[in-house]
């Protein structure tokens, strides 16, 4: 098998089409750094290192590892480096997890390509792929009467499927949920993410509304610090509610605490935040312990978002909703080649999802 040639890096921001808000404030522009590498016979790989600060470090503290790392490729087999990113013997313990993302993207999708396969088949998931993955339309923190417009053109494009950011004001988000219910009907599904700006008071004394509404997941109530294993089993306990985590899996030894605890029913993972080898530990761990994996986009390029295409392909849940309609907010994508969302479905291809440059971008083919 061909070498690996060369590594580029290419920088990029993108636009939101919207400010995306959310319990923690919100953000409408996005910055990161794209991984090429090509081999001796012209094929490519395309990783992302899309960090989201606080949830981790910033692309100042990731781009020096990135460098450092790209640095180190040429020359190498790709099967040598995919087994040395799997057993983190390429890059040091301290690297983020978006970089590691980013190397175990682009490594993966051109020994992938080399061996004919889909990334999702070299991440060892369940098999057989599946065709298409189902995806929740995002419910923005925003005033109630723009975030029940936004669920009704959603529900008019074809999703059954909506994750409602909650988390500003208990008032508010029990008033919402009830609206959100009437506006869709019983069928829809609905989740909410408190993106952990609940008290556990707050979390008890909303509740009930919660459950009247037929909530689906409550998606990180607590702030991480606060959600430790013993609060959070006692709060499924008290409210009948299905908890789902996800900024409380920082990094992958807290993840796997917290579900050998069973803390929750539910995990949430962004592979492009903790890199794809530690998400499918984790995956497993999940997996075994009879947890659902819901696999979400954090607003990155189509490089990132093919990845977590492929690991959700790999690892999520097959009746449950994915956090995959993130690649419709965003503009100036320097990427190509990758499906999106239509009617909450996202369609794959039976081959593999192959992210490629745009033309015209530093890095592209002419």
């Amino acid at each position: 098998m061909s070498r690996i040639d060369s590594a580029r890096l290419v920088p990029y921001r993108l636009t939101l089409k919207a400010h995306h808000g959310d319990a923690r404030g919100g953000f409408q522009e996005r910055s990161g750094v794209l991984l090429l590498v090509t081999d001796s016979d012209g094929r490519l790989g395309l990783g992302d290192c899309a960090p989201l600060p606080p949830w981790s470090p910033p692309l100042e503290a990731c781009l020096p590892w990135l460098e450092q790392e790209a640095a180190r490729l040429p020359g190498l087999h790709p099967c040598h480096a995919w087994e040395a990113l799997l057993v983190e013997t390429l890059t040091a313990a301290a690297c983020p997890g978006p970089v590691r993302a980013a190397l175990e993207a682009a490594i993966g999708f051109l020994y992938s390509g080399q061996l004919g396969l889909p990334l999702s088949a070299l991440l060892g998931g369940t098999s057989p792929r599946p065709a298409w993955l189902r995806a929740n339309a995002v419910i923005d923190a925003g005033e109630p009467d723009a975030a029940l417009q936004q669920a009704r053109l959603a529900a008019a494009e074809g999703y059954t499927a909506f994750k409602l950011k909650v988390g500003i004001d208990p008032s508010r988000d029990a008033s919402l949920v009830g609206q959100l219910r009437a506006s869709l009907g019983a069928d829809a599904t609905i989740r909410v993410d408190a993106n952990g700006g609940w008290s556990p008071e707050e979390f008890r004394a909303i509740a009930p509304d919660l459950r009247r509404a037929g909530i689906e997941l409550v998606e990180q109530p607590l702030a991480p610090f606060a959600a430790e294993s013993t609060s959070l089993r006692l709060l499924r306990e008290e409210t009948g509610l299905r908890i789902a985590l996800d900024e409380s899996l920082a990094d992958e030894a807290t993840a796997l605490r917290l579900i050998d605890d069973g803390a929750c029913d539910a995990i949430v993972l962004k592979p492009a935040l903790l890199g794809l080898a530690a998400s499918a530990r984790i995956a497993r761990a999940a997996r075994s312990a009879g947890l659902d994996v819901v696999v979400t986009g954090s607003f990155e390029s189509g490089a990132g978002y093919a990845a977590v295409l492929e690991f959700a392909a790999a690892f999520g849940t097959r009746a449950i909703a994915h956090g995959l309609a993130t690649a419709l907010a965003v503009t100036d994508d320097p990427v190509r080649g990758v499906p999106q969302p239509e009617r909450g479905m996202v369609n794959l291809p039976a081959a593999g999802v192959l992210p490629r440059l745009a033309r015209g971008t530093p890095g592209s083919s002419p």
